[in-house]
């Protein structure tokens, strides 16, 4: 005990912690203010991305499957640019157009499909919604992964900017996002 006094100058141990402590608090609160702007900084350029193998939904047309995005995503991206009826701003999306997606699924022949959001929220898309234009199966805006956060992992996107016809009040209720299935309507 004498050793350890005559080193703190007869201090008390916990005298010297709390001396230290408080010279350095202005440094350590510097560092940590610093490394919180930087994570804020990288949260805004890095968001939150999407694992490609993750399951998007389920279809069923007789036989019932999932369909993950990487597999969706393999009938190849294509890009819309639109306004949405439920969102400011020009957008750009990417993923595969639903015609490609009924086809792949055998679907392509039913005479409508109703989509189911993980809400159970539901909208019947008739066959000419998917015949008569690049309707988008969405799995990415801006080039990032859709998420929870960002209304995905999929969701359905009408070109309304393109395709002046798609803009009705009937059909913006067809917006449906975080996609849970996908079924035949005969």
């Amino acid at each position: 005990m004498m050793v350890i006094e005559d080193r703190l100058h007869g201090k008390s141990p916990m005298f010297v912690v709390e001396r230290v402590r408080l010279r350095y608090l202005p440094l350590i609160l510097i560092i940590l203010f610093g490394l919180a702007q930087q994570a804020l900084a990288f949260e805004q350029f890095a968001p939150e991305v999407a694992a490609p193998n993750i399951v998007a939904f389920d279809i069923s047309g007789g036989q019932r499957y999932s369909l993950t995005v990487s597999e969706i995503e393999m009938l190849g991206l294509q890009q819309v640019v639109t306004t949405s009826p439920w969102e400011q701003g020009e957008l750009t999306f990417q993923g595969v157009l639903f015609r490609d997606l009924l086809k792949l699924a055998g679907l392509d022949d039913a005479e409508a499909v109703l989509v189911r959001a993980v809400d159970n929220y539901t909208q019947t898309i008739p066959r000419e919604d998917w015949q008569s234009g690049p309707l988008l199966l969405a799995t990415r805006q801006d080039g990032i992964p859709l998420t929870r956060r960002t209304q995905g992992p999929t969701r359905i996107v009408y070109p309304l900017k393109d395709q002046p016809a798609y803009d009705t009040a009937l059909r913006k209720p067809r917006w449906v996002w975080m996609l849970a299935s996908i079924e035949r309507v005969d």
